[in-house]
């Protein structure tokens, strides 16, 4: 399944009217309650996007694991995506066969729509399964998105993912969200590098 076939667990219509209700006006005003996931940087801006983006925290993995937890042969090794998006580094995430890494959380709202990141197939026989996982005000669990699976052939080498649509996912009440990958490969492994939110926030107004 590519990366935008995406299964809503979440009725799309809903969260779409809850958007369009919004006025810009209204919400250009309501910039100061938005949550805000604080400096931003354009790392995409060589692949024609020019969107400003938030960084998850630790997302070069430069700190080891330090706010993300990992499962099974999840690892952080020497590697790094070569376009230094992030500044200089040396360290990726490495998921081995069945491994999961969970990322810690930023603030989101309705308005949110892109996650995106860098990722490498390094004789993985199978793809690598993206999820986003919404949270309420509370910690609790307000939503679960299926965003797709990347395919190996296509991450040979280091690549930026697609821009990965949340908007109209979100359910309401929603205040943060955390990305979930899984190895699906029963050999090889993949590896991820700078996972970015892109804050929609930042461009009303």
């Amino acid at each position: 399944m590519g990366l935008k076939r995406r299964l809503w667990l979440f009725p799309a219509a809903t969260a779409l009217a809850v958007v369009l209700s919004v006025p810009a006006a209204s919400a250009a005003r309501s910039n100061s309650i938005l949550p805000s996931c604080g400096a931003q940087s354009y790392p995409f801006k060589t692949w024609s996007d020019p969107d400003a983006y938030c960084k998850f925290p630790n997302l070069g993995f430069e700190s080891g694991a330090v706010s993300w937890k990992l499962g099974g042969k999840a690892s952080v090794v020497s590697a790094n995506e070569p376009w230094h998006v992030s500044g200089a580094g040396t360290h990726a995430l490495q998921l081995g066969p069945g491994a999961s890494a969970l990322s810690s959380s930023l603030p989101v709202n309705l308005l949110d729509p892109w996650i995106r990141f860098f990722a490498r197939s390094s004789g993985a026989n199978g793809s690598l399964h993206v999820q986003v996982l919404f949270h309420g005000l509370l910690g609790n669990l307000t939503g679960l998105l299926n965003v797709g699976s990347l395919s190996p052939g296509s991450y040979s080498s280091w690549h930026p993912t697609p821009r990965v649509l949340s908007a109209l996912a979100l359910p309401l009440l929603t205040t943060s969200a955390q990305v979930q990958v899984t190895s699906q490969a029963t050999s090889g492994s993949w590896q991820v590098d700078d996972v970015y939110l892109d804050p929609c926030v930042a461009k009303l107004g």
